[in-house]
């Protein structure tokens, strides 16, 4: 499927979005259980659960949605852990601003915060990190 957007193709579009579901569903499930099971700090256990959805992420999109086979594969996540670094900050800005000025719950303010980051992250490993796949 090519979906065009301002005349680019974003035919990866679909499949980097259920990429980031399975990322998303990791780093939401760890931040619950380390929250929940642990006592972990809200703020620590985000930080934490996002960095492990940063690795799902980067695999399942490096080979399902960009086909990458090229062996840069540590130059090429680090531009893609930068990238997603840059989410995190954007995330747990709006997971602070949820819980502390809006009473939402954490769990709450996680998935608006990962819901808002989808576009940019996006944009950004499409033509970043994975501008050369094929």
């Amino acid at each position: 499927m090519d979906i065009r957007i301002a005349g680019h193709s974003h035919s990866r579009i679909v499949p980097f979005f259920f990429v980031g579901v399975l990322s998303s569903l990791v780093d939401i499930g760890l931040m619950y259980g380390c929250t929940t099971y642990f006592g972990i700090w809200y703020m620590y256990a985000a930080a934490f659960s996002y960095c492990c959805g940063i690795v799902v992420s980067y695999f399942a999109n490096r080979y399902i949605t960009f086909h990458e086979t090229s062996r840069r594969t540590a130059s090429q996540f680090a531009t893609f852990a930068a990238i997603s670094v840059s989410c995190l900050i954007v995330n747990l800005g709006i997971v602070w601003l949820g819980v502390t000025f809006f009473s939402l719950t954490p769990l709450l303010a996680k998935i608006i915060a990962t819901c808002l980051a989808f576009l940019w992250s996006y944009h950004g490993q499409s033509k970043f990190t994975f501008r050369n796949a094929s």
